[in-house]
């Protein structure tokens, strides 16, 4: 009995090994984009001193990827049908219209509040 068979998987042994060499690529996909993030902030921050909205479409965008890349991987969505897929994907992009539109509003009223307060 192979190890894959003791756990309770019973796949052909060639479709374990690929799945087990896909994860482990996705691994060290996703370590590498994690470190290029917090190099790049940092170096954006201590040695670009460039303005921070650019670095954070460019951070949001990694982040997205790395969600999108694990919900593919790991949670096996990649594997589903279309409208399965779907299901997921719409309340997901609503979720990050609701952060986006939270954000902006709490943005507008920290302004009107420091326009009310400066007068």
């Amino acid at each position: 009995m192979s190890s894959h068979e003791e756990h309770g998987h019973i796949l052909p042994e060639a479709e374990y090994k690929a799945g087990v060499k896909d994860v482990g690529k996705w691994i060290i996909i996703l370590g590498i984009v994690t470190v290029v993030e917090v190099l790049f902030a940092i170096a954006w921050m201590e040695w670009l001193k460039l303005p921070k909205r650019p670095l954070n479409i460019i951070l949001i965008l990694m982040s997205l990827f790395k969600a999108v890349s694990i919900m593919a991987v790991f949670m096996h969505v990649k594997h589903e049908k279309k409208g399965f897929i779907l299901t997921i994907a719409i309340p997901f992009l609503f979720l990050i219209w609701a952060i986006i539109a939270f954000l902006w509003e709490g943005n507008c009223w920290r302004h009107y509040q420091e326009l009310i307060n400066y007068f």
